[in-house]
């Protein structure tokens, strides 16, 4: 066994051969671990630990820097409509936050850990999940983690194997779509002028099953399943409550978790005070919403608006750097943000738009966060699911509360990459050809991720005009608290739009300082 380290360069380029002229096979990037195994002539040969299946190696020209501990690593992760986002501490825990609603999360999830060999015997520990809301864009691409454990042989690459230890959420669970507006979070009462939500589960499994609708029912299922390798330890998180007896893992590791929302009330329930959730309200219409006053919560009552607006949010501090997750918060619920913290709080270097840049949002608390890095999540899906996500209005606000001269803007969709493929056959016609000569090995259904278009009349009999995706638009953040490196993937190999900054504290105050360039060796 030779050194191991976390590589200490922006990037660096791995080669199968010693040559400097030939073509990297891999990139490794600022945090990643290697073990050195010789260097000789000029060369250090490494193997990429957390690449692939952990077995890779290759050729570095020079003598790689390497640092002895690891780094935060934050993801974005492409998912379409919705937010799926990864955490890993610098001692390799796991969080995963949120997942999307298809299975493109689980799918970045298997091959992001594949070199951990996970297996129905020794799954992969991860050391929380959290569900930001109960909205499925959410939550129920994470059931699409234990279908892939069935997935047939020649997609054995796909599946994935977890044992989560712990849940946090945000109590709220959503039944099903026949139940009138009023009770979908099951049992409210009038107090005080407010409509309050009282039946707040701490395991979502917890409630009826009658009060879950068709998400929930296959997430208690998923959590079931995955209670089988160990004991789940089910939150309920709000403002209040002690971040360290909840996150108590991440502080051990240097990750400070302050509690942001949602904020609860108390209401009286057959003589007994207990926590709830009040009601929110659907916008006003105006071009210009996150400028309207907070007194004026807008329309009537909205359970779209509440299981949104009540999102659990969070605010990250790994040594000078802060992180603001914020699920999917609205106006409303960023007003009470702001009323209930002071606006210092809610400062953070990198900050995830709220509800993958919806129109809904509160200027005020924006420019109280004064983000160096902004990080939205939204793509194209369906007809069904487009909200024109992100608003042309939330990304000039962005744009406009960036501290100092130099921000970073990001979107998930701006940073796919997508390949004109030009007579391409249908997915039925090769469907057909795969099928005549695999034995029914393939299908339609399993094409579907590399072959998209619409057919056109003027076209040859199966050939369509179509597109392909070459790359996901994932966005990486990674630092050691004060050195912060944020990049995402191109189609062209080596070549990612990757930005260096440092962060550090003179009296009290967090100065910004970017690198000219990232460096490459």
């Amino acid at each position: 066994m030779g050194e191991i380290g976390f590589i200490d360069e922006d990037f660096v380029a791995v080669r199968r051969h010693r040559e400097a002229r030939e073509k990297p096979f891999l990139t490794l990037v600022f945090g990643d671990k290697v073990e050195v195994l010789e260097q000789a002539d000029g060369w250090t040969r490494v193997r990429a630990l957390e690449a692939f299946d952990g077995t890779a190696t290759g050729f570095v020209k020079g003598d790689p820097p390497l640092r002895d501990a690891g780094i935060l690593k934050f993801s974005m992760v492409d998912v379409q409509q919705g937010d799926g986002m990864v955490l890993e501490t610098p001692g390799g825990e796991i969080v995963l936050i949120d997942g999307g609603d298809n299975q493109m999360f689980a799918r970045h999830v298997a091959a992001r850990f594949r070199h951990r060999q996970p297996t129905a015997d020794d799954p992969l520990e991860v050391a929380a999940i959290l569900v930001t809301h109960g909205d499925a864009d959410h939550f129920e691409g994470l059931t699409k983690i234990k279908q892939s454990e069935t997935l047939p042989a020649h997609k054995a690459r796909k599946r994935l194997f977890i044992h989560p230890r712990r849940l946090f959420h945000n109590g709220l669970v959503k039944g099903p779509s026949r139940l009138p507006e009023r009770e979908i979070f099951g049992r409210s009462v009038d107090q005080g002028g407010q409509r309050l939500i009282v039946d707040l589960h701490e395991d979502p499994r917890d409630a009826a099953a009658e009060a879950l609708n068709q998400p929930f029912e296959r997430w208690a299922e998923a959590l079931d399943h995955w209670q089988q390798h160990g004991p789940i330890e089910a939150h309920r998180v709000a403002f209040g409550m002690d971040p360290r007896q909840l996150f108590g893992f991440l502080h051990d590791e240097g990750v400070e978790v302050e509690i942001q929302g949602p904020f609860e009330s108390r209401a009286q329930v057959d003589g007994q005070e207990v926590p709830a959730l009040p009601w929110l309200h659907a916008p006003v219409k105006s071009a210009e919403m996150h400028l309207e006053a907070p007194t004026d919560p807008g329309g009537s009552l909205s359970a779209s608006h509440t299981i949104n607006g009540h999102s659990v949010a969070l605010r990250l501090t790994y040594g000078n750097v802060r992180l603001n997750l914020t699920g999917d918060l609205n106006r409303e619920a960023m007003a009470r943000m702001r009323r209930n913290l002071p606006l210092a709080d809610l400062e953070a270097e990198i900050v995830k738009a709220p509800h993958h840049g919806s129109h809904d949002f509160d200027f005020e608390a924006l420019e109280a966060m004064r983000p160096v890095v902004a990080i939205v999540s939204s793509g194209d899906e369906s007809v069904r699911k487009e909200y024109i996500h992100p608003r042309a209005t939330l990304m000039a606000a962005l744009g406009k509360v960036m501290r100092g001269d130099t921000g970073i803007l990001l979107c998930t969709e701006l940073a796919a990459f997508f390949a004109i493929q030009d007579d391409c056959y249908t997915r039925a016609d090769l469907a057909k050809f795969f099928k005549d000569r695999a034995d029914d090995t393939f299908s339609g259904e399993e094409l579907r991720d590399l072959f998209t278009g619409v057919p056109r009349e003027e076209d040859p009999a199966g050939l369509f005009f179509g597109f392909q995706r070459l790359n996901f638009g994932i966005i990486h953040l990674r630092t050691d608290g004060e050195r912060v490196l944020v990049f995402t993937h191109s189609g062209k190999e080596g070549l990612n739009e990757a930005y260096r900054f440092s962060v550090t504290v003179e009296n009290g105050e967090r100065k910004v300082a970017f690198a000219p360039e990232v460096t490459t060796r």
